[in-house]
């Protein structure tokens, strides 16, 4: 079932391209009177849409967007999971699409419109692309860089992005490809890390180790550097890395540790659906396992301390990999609705 907001969502993109049906057009005017936020929301869309149709007939902010879920049919009876996908995408704008919006939604603001107008005229406002668990997400940025965000990950960029500078938070893990301006480096802040690219492609992992950051570059050359450096004496300022290395950021020492990698495809893969482990702890597997398939976990008994699990699933069902993993781990496994147990063999009845 669809939830509320990716209803609108879509909604708010077929109203833009003048595709909206008329209960989609009051289902989003009800939306848009129930709180404030909702109006300076829809108004930055609209502002975005404006402007694009003006000077190119065409979006291309990531101020307006398209949420496309990749739905996965059940093979049998049962509830099944599996990671879906979804697009933060520019959408072609038609002028009866804006006129649509102008006539029959700001009619219902039209008291506040000038007072609203201003204060988002008059500072930029953060915007937020959040993707869900059990989910993985495309950013389409205003500068032309793509965003891939996993499971559970949030990131933040100021509507006036790329204007001056190219900044964005990130919480959670997210592959970059950086469109390249060597005039406007691209920062990506995350705790007490900066990393700066002008033009590469590289993955950011704040899940590492449930509390360190990991970085992997993919292609070009990243500069990280650790924030707090300056506040320490002798602390390290920051580091490079070049293809072929991954660096660690220790949150409990704040030092880098910078190590060679085989394939860098190994700490990317989850953007094509491929959930992979190396020498996984089972609290690193359990947290893995409820943002990817979006379920909780909970477990009798008590796992073996010595879990140390590499291995990779293609875009498989949660039985599937409970069951390579039960092999291994010794467990049986029930599932309820999105809650998943753990029986592992020394509470099994046989």
């Amino acid at each position: 079932m669809t939830s509320k907001k990716g209803n609108i969502d879509r909604i708010i993109s077929r109203t833009l391209a003048g595709d909206a049906s008329n209960r989609e057009e009051k289902e989003l005017k009800d939306w848009i009177l129930e709180e404030d936020e909702h109006y300076l929301e829809f108004k930055i869309l609209q502002e975005s849409a404006l402007k694009g149709f003006k000077e190119r007939k065409l979006l291309n902010t990531d101020s307006t967007f398209e949420k496309v879920w990749e739905k996965e049919a059940p093979q049998k009876k049962g509830v099944h999971y599996k990671i879906g996908f979804s697009v933060f995408k520019t959408v072609a704008v038609s002028a009866a699409g804006l006129a649509l919006i102008l006539l029959s939604v700001f009619s219902y603001r039209q008291l506040v419109i000038n007072q609203e107008i201003s204060r988002v005229n008059g500072q930029p406002v953060m915007i937020e692309k959040f993707s869900p668990m059990g989910q993985i997400s495309k950013v389409f940025l205003p500068d032309g860089s793509l965003v891939w965000l996993n499971a559970d990950s949030k990131l933040q960029y100021s509507s006036n992005f790329g204007e001056k500078t190219r900044t964005v938070s990130l919480t959670g893990e997210a592959y970059f490809e950086i469109k390249q301006d060597q005039t406007k480096p691209f920062l990506v802040k995350s705790g007490n890390v900066a990393i700066t690219a002008t033009g590469t492609s590289f993955n950011v992992n704040t899940f590492y180790n449930n509390s360190d950051i990991e970085i992997v570059l993919d292609e070009g050359e990243l500069t990280i550097e650790n924030l707090f450096s300056s506040l320490i004496p002798g602390m390290p300022l920051k580091t490079t890395l070049v293809p072929g290395e991954k660096a660690i950021y220790s949150l409990r020492e704040s030092l880098f540790d910078v190590d060679d990698i085989q394939d860098s495809y190994d700490y990317t893969c989850w953007k094509d659906g491929v959930l992979s482990f190396r020498h996984a702890d089972f609290e690193t597997v359990v947290n893995s396992l409820e943002r990817w398939y979006g379920v909780e976990f909970t477990w009798d008994g008590e796992p073996d301390t010595g879990w140390n699990y590499t291995g990779a699933f293609n875009n498989e069902y949660l039985e599937s990999v409970l069951k390579s993993l039960g092999l291994d781990g010794e467990f049986s496994y029930e599932i309820k609705n999105n809650a998943v147990q753990l029986i592992f063999s020394d509470k099994q009845d046989f």
